[in-house]
C-alpha cells in the first residue's frame, strides 16, 4: 500500500513539473514572438526584400497576437 502511496504522489509531482514546464515554454516562445515581430517592424525596406519580404508580409506577420504562431 505504502509503494502504492509513493508512485502516486510521484505521478502527481511529475504532472505538476510537466505542467509548469509547458506553461514556461508557452510564456518564453510568447516573448520571443513578440521580439522578433517587434524587429521585424523596425527593419527598413530594403533589408525585408534581402530576406524575401515585402510590406504586406511584414504587416500579415507583425500584427497576429503573441500566442500565434
Amino acid at each position: 500500500m505504502a509503494n502504492m502511496t509513493y508512485t502516486e504522489t510521484g505521478y502527481q509531482q511529475s504532472s505538476q513539473f510537466n505542467l509548469v514546464a509547458r506553461v514556461k515554454m508557452a510564456v518564453l516562445t510568447w516573448l520571443e514572438r513578440s521580439r522578433s515581430r517587434r524587429q521585424l517592424s523596425e527593419l527598413p525596406e530594403y533589408l525585408l526584400k534581402d530576406i524575401g519580404l515585402n510590406e504586406a508580409d511584414r504587416y500579415q506577420e507583425t500584427t497576429k497576437p503573441f500566442w500565434r504562431g
